[in-house]
């Protein structure tokens, strides 16, 4: 497994929790790092929801998060469609920053006629180069992470030299949709790039995200990162309970995107098993709850069984994001096409 001993678990909060108090909040992030879960996926939408509040924009949900806990991971969601790359690289790479490495960045790709709609100007229509401006954004983010090196404050006392010029890097992209001088304002994040996560029924992003995205389980092929399976849990501590609270939430059914589970703890634990070791490619989850009490489910019932059957692990194994997933710091890309260019040249 990428993500050490046991499964990879990040659950994506509520609408119902994350546009309520803020102290639900906390108190929701607080348990589940309290149950060692790896990260936190907090939605973001631009546009209103009728007869509903909307959550908080996810940047100030996962600010006010990476305060209150320490290690548990915080990935907000944000769509190319909606951000000039600079803002949402210096955004996030911010969070990293304040989270002491723990951030990471789901792409939102899908098209979204409401939020489109909030975001037209003179000459730009976002559901316009959706896609190609996606796949030019993510690889433009790094860049933009990369352009101070490591060490690049150098902090010289006796020469009052405060940084090393030649570590800062003007990028000068110019690509078919975007266009972005640089440097970044802030300091290379602590882990390098925050993670990235990315469907993986879209080549064009998966080739450069950290995390794949599968959506239902039955749907992931084994890769070189670690690949995610949706579930969307009912669980309680019977299986009529459980089915009481499915058809409460509407009865929804599993589709591409998610798998919807219900019965007690030990038929939903043993189904995520079996998906984990039945040859699909797993290395984890993503857990939707419908219900703002399936948090709370979820954490006393289902993660017990995990651990006793040997599936998921008791605790923090890193510092940051990417320790939990067990990925790699990766090095400065910026470095790397230099020194290439440079042995070019020689």
């Amino acid at each position: 497994m990428t993500g050490g001993a046991g499964l990879v678990l990040g659950y994506e909060l509520p609408d119902a929790v994350l546009a309520g108090p803020p102290a639900e909040v906390v108190a929701a992030a607080e348990r589940a790092e309290a149950a060692g879960v790896h990260a936190l996926l907090l939605g973001d939408r631009p546009a209103a929801r009728p007869g509903r509040a909307a959550p908080p924009a996810a940047i100030v949900a996962a600010s006010v998060l990476a305060v209150r806990t320490r290690r548990i991971g915080l990935v907000m969601d944000a769509a190319p469609a909606y951000y000039e790359p600079y803002n949402l690289a210096r955004m996030v790479a911010s969070l990293d920053h304040v989270s002491a490495g723990r951030a990471g960045w789901r792409m939102v790709t899908g098209p979204d006629p409401e939020a489109d709609a909030n975001h037209r100007r003179e000459g730009a229509d976002p559901a316009a180069g959706r896609e190609a401006r996606a796949a030019e954004f993510v690889p433009l983010l790094k860049d933009l992470w990369d352009t101070w090196e490591d060490g690049a404050f150098v902090h010289e006392k006796d020469t009052g030299r405060f940084i090393d010029p030649d570590r800062v890097h003007v990028l000068d992209h110019a690509g078919p949709a975007l266009r972005v001088r640089g440097p970044l304002n802030l300091v290379r994040p602590p882990q390098g790039h925050p993670v990235v996560l990315a469907p993986a029924a879209d080549p064009a992003l998966a080739r450069e995200a950290d995390v794949l995205l599968a959506g239902h389980p039955e749907r992931a092929a084994a890769s070189d990162r670690p690949v995610l399976g949706t579930v969307t849990p009912f669980v309680a501590e019977t299986e009529e309970r459980a089915r009481e609270l499915h058809a409460r939430a509407g009865a929804p059914e599993s589709d591409g995107d998610t798998a919807v589970v219900v019965g007690d703890a030990g038929s939903v634990a043993g189904r995520l098993a079996a998906w984990a070791v039945g040859g699909a490619g797993l290395d984890g989850f993503t857990v939707r709850f419908p219900l703002p009490g399936g948090i709370e489910a979820f954490t006393d019932l289902v993660l017990p069984e995990l651990r006793a059957a040997g599936r998921l692990s008791g605790g923090y194994r890193a510092a940051t994001l990417r320790g939990h997933l067990g990925l790699a710091r990766p090095a400065n890309r910026i470095v790397e096409r230099l020194t290439a260019a440079g042995a070019g040249r020689s």
